[in-house]
């Protein structure tokens, strides 16, 4: 549980908030600057008529919901499956390359192997 002076409230007492004090709380707990500073506008109109445990909880909820908020729409972001389809096509290069790495590494050991059965045979040329 949250102490009550994180939130800088009075016990029992209503808090004394303004914007930038709800702004302030949400940020604490993970709010977007650009999502608290609209939410904190709001929130100051219904903050006074509360109790501190009611303020800390009104905080509470907002992030929690901003949170799952947060989490569903990232999905539909579309740089958010830009990248996903990015990484994916990314993995999928690196494999080829890999491939081909061992492919390249076998025709080098092949070749070394024909050199040297070529000196042992006393011809200077491979082909």
């Amino acid at each position: 549980m949250r102490e009550k002076s994180e939130l800088r409230l009075r016990a029992g007492r209503s808090p004394d908030v303004d914007p930038e004090q709800v702004r302030s709380d949400l940020e604490q707990r993970g709010v977007d600057p650009e999502f608290s500073r609209p939410v904190a506008e709001r929130l100051v109109a219904i903050a006074t008529n509360l109790s501190a445990r009611e303020y800390a909880a009104i905080i509470d909820g907002v992030s929690a919901a901003y949170g799952v908020h947060r989490e569903i729409s990232g999905s539909h972001d579309p740089y958010f499956r830009y990248g996903n389809e990015l990484q994916r096509l990314m993995d999928g290069f690196t494999g080829e390359l890999r491939k081909l790495d061992e492919g390249l590494r076998m025709l080098s050991a092949y070749l070394v192997r024909m050199g040297a059965l070529v000196t042992r045979e006393g011809s200077k040329n491979l082909h």
